[in-house]
């Protein structure tokens, strides 16, 4: 029995892998006809990485993949239960013209959660089988007789992790004495996560607070946080660990896993943030994630051991820093993946390119170069701040933060530097992060539990915000989370 039971998952894996073409590892990017007509009927609904289909009510489709597809569907829905009712109404079951269908989840009378009575589902339904790299709900309940849709498809216990990395902190809503804050305009309805030095935890901040709405509970020190897909999701590494968590703000689950096989350390965006690129710290690569898919591309092998990797704005080079001897290389972004030795350097903070020229800071020497990629030499170096920490690239200036209480500019028209600003108070400036839509970044202070607003028109802050924690990164997500 279990023999046939195998062959016939065999034969249905078989055939939705000849349904959805050479998409790698059954994609689950759905059938473009399908996705239209949920476009159309459900507009605000969200298609997870996975196939997931969620709406802001909360409601959750499961799709079902054909083992028998129709071929020169439409994507219209063909039966619905109950009957006759529209997709934007929400059915139990919805099976459209090509046999791919929705399975709505559902809650039953004692909280648990499942599906529809599988005597509602038609049985060309029951035929399908649920996409392979889908996370379905912690704690779903199958019926026994549709067992056989799962195919390898495993579902997480509540107790899970997936389940239990978003932990609510409402229990702590009054453990600060002022809690409440008035943001600037530009911050209203964003959200910030927040991580420290000596935790695992990384708090989910609203602007107008300085208490976590909830936190996300880690395996290990995080490496780095990374929203990314309009913010929808966080790419997550932790110290020791060698893949890449991603978690689904929505949903509050851990949604997948991309494993690396080495242990990832930084991560930069492309320009249209449909690629990630990730350095690792014990391997000779950087690797390529399509967030679309969330799945690993490939993996370029490069000199050296990366790290203080960046990337140009039109996305044509990288350049990083090898860790164990401090050489300096660029990698072009095309079919050639040219791995080029440019210069040496040592204590370096932080990197930029732009066009010809590498832009570095040096924590030691407190100072400013540029090197120019073709004569690979320094043709411009300037004093700065004492310990610059943290550079952004904006239009055609550099801000260069230096933990010593202090912002710099530099301007890429001309090369002329002015010292900006001196900070009033103490600690130790850590890193700067731009407000989306807006002249201003917000800048952290790695020793002191506060933050700043700085104006960049007005060239002043413009309003510092007391914390509970020690901010060792932060980054920020242009929606508020409810």
């Amino acid at each position: 029995m279990n023999r046939h039971i195998g062959g016939f998952r065999f034969l249905l894996i078989f055939l939705m892998a000849f349904f959805f073409g050479a998409q790698a590892a059954f994609s689950t990017t759905l059938p473009a006809n399908i996705l239209d007509t949920i476009k159309k009927e459900l507009p605000n609904a969200s298609v997870r990485f996975d196939g997931l289909i969620s709406l802001p009510n909360g409601t959750v489709y499961l799709p079902v993949l054909p083992s028998n597809p129709k071929r020169n569907a439409k994507g219209a829905v063909l039966i619905t239960v109950p009957a006759g009712k529209k997709l934007a109404q929400l059915p139990d079951v919805v099976l459209f013209d090509s046999n791919f269908a929705l399975l709505k989840v559902v809650k039953t009378k004692d909280g648990k959660t499942t599906i529809t009575d599988s005597k509602n589902i038609p049985f060309v339904v029951k035929t399908g089988i649920f996409p392979q790299d889908m996370l379905v709900p912690p704690g779903l309940v199958i019926p026994d007789d549709l067992q056989i849709m799962m195919g390898d498809l495993k579902i997480a216990t509540k107790s899970s992790r997936v389940n239990e990395i978003f932990k609510d902190t409402k229990k702590t809503a009054n453990s600060s004495a002022n809690t409440t804050i008035v943001p600037v305009p530009y911050m209203v309805g964003k959200t910030m996560l927040v991580t420290t030095l000596d935790s695992k935890v990384l708090s989910v901040l609203p602007s107008d607070s300085t208490v976590p709405k909830f936190t996300l509970n880690l395996e290990n020190l995080p490496k780095f946080i990374q929203p990314v897909c309009d913010d929808k999701y966080i790419l997550v590494a932790s110290a020791g660990k060698t893949y890449i968590d991603v978690a689904d703000i929505k949903q509050e689950v851990l949604a997948k896993k991309i494993d690396l096989s080495s242990q990832p350390s930084e991560v930069i965006l492309n320009s249209d943030k449909s690629k990630a690129y990730v350095a690792v710290s014990d391997d000779q690569a950087i690797f390529v994630i399509d967030l679309k898919s969330m799945s690993l591309l490939e993996k370029i092998k490069i000199k050296g051991y990366p790290k203080n990797i960046a990337i140009s704005a039109n996305d044509k080079a990288i350049v990083y820093q090898d860790k164990n001897t401090g050489d300096i290389y660029t990698l072009a972004l095309d079919e050639t993946y040219l791995n080029r030795y440019v210069y040496n350097a040592s204590n370096v903070s932080k990197l930029a390119i732009r066009d010809n020229n590498i832009y570095l800071i040096s924590r030691t020497l407190n100072e400013l170069q540029v090197i120019d990629t073709e004569i690979k030499d320094i043709i411009y170096k300037q004093e700065v701040g004492q310990k610059p920490v943290d550079m952004v690239l904006l239009n055609n200036k550099l801000y260069i933060l230096c933990a010593a209480q202090e912002l710099d500019i530099f301007n890429l028209e001309d090369f002329s530097f002015e010292k900006a600003m001196t900070f009033s108070g103490k600690g130790f400036l850590k890193k700067l992060v731009m407000i989306p839509g807006s002249d201003m970044f917000l800048i952290t202070n790695i020793s002191e539990k506060k933050y700043y607003i700085y104006d960049i028109n007005k060239n002043s802050i413009v309003q510092t915000v007391n914390t509970n924690v020690y901010i060792n990164d932060l980054q920020l997500i242009s929606k508020s989370i409810k």
